[in-house]
């Protein structure tokens, strides 16, 4: 089993477990957080449009975060977990992601 722990640890810090975070993973994330702090009801098509990611990518990075607890597959959305790993981890360094397309 795989941990990838962010700073310093506490139980509430564990981001994804049985999985690592990569900048798919981390890029949904924070799609997901940054749709819902908008108001914007996220779907894949969306999540996919803000993250410059295909489809299929951002149906599997779902898949792995709703398998550690940080997401609902089935409604695109974060959970409480999530929400915290989300804003714990911030945004993701890569220059497609960002609020310019969620508008």
């Amino acid at each position: 089993m795989i941990f990838l722990f962010a700073g310093n640890w506490t139980k509430s810090q564990v981001l994804i477990k049985d999985t690592g975070m990569n900048a798919t993973h981390h890029a949904v994330l924070h799609a997901l957080f940054t749709l819902a702090q908008n108001d914007q009801h996220a779907t894949v098509l969306r999540v996919a449009k803000f993250t410059g990611l295909s489809r299929d990518e951002v149906d599997a990075a779902l898949a792995a975060l709703d398998r550690a607890g940080l997401a609902d597959r089935e409604r695109v959305r974060l959970t409480m977990q999530g929400l915290g790993a989300a804003m714990f981890a911030g945004a993701p360094r890569r220059a497609s992601t960002g609020a310019k397309k969620a508008a």
